[in-house]
Formats: structure tokens, C-alpha cells, sequence
């Protein structure tokens, strides 16, 4: 599992840290253009919100992952 999705996995259930959690808070309340500029400076985390938005068993892999 990269980093970056244990970060997510963290924030997802609520154990990240402040700057994990305003920032896929952001990700996740952004429009189109502003996932772009996002994208520009945190493109992993912007990719896994993708992933767990549109693709399907994403979380699922994710969390078999952890094991």
C-alpha cells in the first residue's frame, strides 16, 4: 500500500491529521477546474479520491491491502 492511501484509508476513518483531513476535505468538495489546480500540487491524493469516487472495489482492494 502506497502512503498515500494509508493516508486516505486514515482519513476515511477518521484518524488522520489536520492537514490529511482539510485536504481531502477540499479534494472531495472541489469542482472539475479546481480538482485540476489541486491535482497540480497533490496529484496522489487527488488520483485515490478518483479512484474511490469511479472505480469500482477500490475501497474494498484498499482495505484487503491492510491485511
Amino acid at each position: 500500500m502506497e502512503k498515500v492511501e494509508l493516508e486516505f484509508v486514515c482519513f476515511m476513518r477518521g484518524g488522520s491529521g489536520s492537514f490529511s483531513t482539510n485536504l481531502f476535505n477540499t479534494i472531495f468538495s472541489s469542482d472539475t477546474e479546481n480538482l485540476k489546480k489541486l491535482s497540480l500540487g497533490f496529484p496522489n491524493e487527488v488520483e485515490v479520491v478518483n479512484r474511490y469516487r469511479n472505480e469500482e472495489g477500490y475501497w474494498q482492494e484498499l482495505l484487503k491491502k491492510l491485511d
